[in-house]
């Protein structure tokens, strides 16, 4: 399996995410900072929502993926279903966790997430 050269990313915080958690991508036309923006402007976006809410829990779990993956061997996907992390592959996992460090600390957020996908 593979990327596809554009395509669309959606975020979910544990297991949560808005209308407005996901972005579209070009690899062909997007530098890496300009994916590493806009990954930190869906962030800023959620954090800034979640940030209202009285009872906050850690953010345990933040998974960034998509469904524009071709497969390189023929196989059949269901563009339904499928749902593959971008995690290593658009964006280094140390680079999400620091934003989501460096985020959660404006926003009043605790940021646990063992599971970054």
């Amino acid at each position: 399996m593979k990327i596809r050269s554009s395509g669309v990313v959606k975020l979910s915080f544990n297991g949560k995410s808005r209308n407005t958690s996901l972005f579209t991508y070009n690899l062909q036309k997007e530098t890496q900072d300009q994916l590493d923006v806009k990954l930190r402007e869906k962030i800023v976006d959620f954090f800034s929502f979640y940030s209202e809410f009285a009872n906050k829990t850690p953010i345990k779990n933040f998974e960034a993926y998509s469904a524009d993956f071709i497969c390189t061997n023929n196989c059949k996907l269901d563009m339904m279903s499928t749902k593959v992390s971008v995690v290593g592959i658009m964006y280094p996992q140390q680079k999400v966790r620091a934003m989501l460090n460096e985020e959660g600390k404006k926003f009043g957020i605790e940021i646990e997430a063992a599971a970054i996908k």
